[in-house]
């Protein structure tokens, strides 16, 4: 049985296996990293006939980071970067969502490594529709930000010989999310 998309809108739960939250970051100036985070998990409350009244809360274990590099792994694990001890969550909360052309724009402020700072980015949703597998509306949310993680207290700096960055400070990061209605 489907459950119908209200004008008020409906809550959609985070699908964690079809769900990626993945990072970019430049490494000796030379090729960007790639790595994701394993266990994402949240809600979106949406509102396709009006969605300024979307809203959602969605959080990424730090410690769940995977890039096929163990000592990479372990790097950005380490207090150098996420600390993921200290800071075991990265928060994204959705504050507005407003429609432009196909697109959305959201602001939504991110909690990581212990600072909260506001980013406006633009992401495209999908659906609803139904999902085959549960029966139930779903939705699809994907959109790509890029932040510095010097705003968020990641200070590491280590130069190059070069003169150049060890690890760049642009982190670009892409959420390709499917949430299922509850």
């Amino acid at each position: 049985m489907g459950v119908t998309v209200q004008g008020i809108g409906q809550t959609f739960t985070i699908d964690n296996g079809h769900t990626a939250v993945t990072s970019k970051v430049m490494r000796f100036g030379v090729v960007k990293v790639v790595g994701r985070f394993n266990s994402v998990s949240g809600t979106v409350n949406y509102s396709a006939s009006d969605p300024s009244k979307t809203s959602a809360d969605i959080t990424v274990l730090t410690e769940s980071y995977s890039a096929n590099n163990p000592d990479g792994e372990n790097a950005v694990k380490s207090p150098a970067f996420l600390d993921v001890k200290n800071y075991p969550e990265i928060k994204f909360s959705i504050k507005s969502l407003t429609k432009s052309g196909q697109t959305f724009t959201v602001v939504a402020e991110i909690t990581m490594h212990g600072m909260t700072k506001e980013a406006t980015f633009p992401v495209t949703i999908t659906g609803p529709a139904l999902d085959i597998a549960t029966q139930r509306q779903s939705i699809g949310v994907s959109g790509i930000l890029t932040i510095n993680r010097q705003d968020f207290g990641i200070r590491m700096s280590a130069k190059l010989p070069t003169g150049g960055m060890v690890i760049g400070n642009e982190v670009e990061i892409e959420i390709n999310a499917l949430a299922i209605a509850r």
